[in-house]
């Protein structure tokens, strides 16, 4: 591709340059995106110990717990917000 800054026009090699290097930025972001959906769902991995298994079951509950509190808050806000405005 020429780097002179006079030359304004494209040629067809230089738009088959960019075209190649834009396909090699795009290969590599679909792996780092492929790597890192397969960490997310990768399966949990069993407990060893007493504690981890313990310290995991306490962590489940504290999140059902956390979602069961924002649903119930959200759902009392829209009745709320229903009631107000739909007099």
């Amino acid at each position: 591709m020429s780097d002179d800054p006079i030359r304004s026009k494209l040629t067809l090699e230089d738009i088959s340059v960019l075209k190649e290097r834009k396909k090699r930025e795009i290969e590599k972001q679909q792996e780092l995106i492929n790597a890192r959906v397969r960490n997310i769902f990768a399966p949990i991995e069993p407990a060893t110990t007493k504690a981890e298994s313990l310290v995991r079951t306490f962590n489940t509950g504290m999140a059902v717990y956390d979602g069961l509190m924002l649903g119930m808050k959200t759902f009392g806000r829209i009745k709320r917000f229903l009631r107000r405005h739909h007099k």
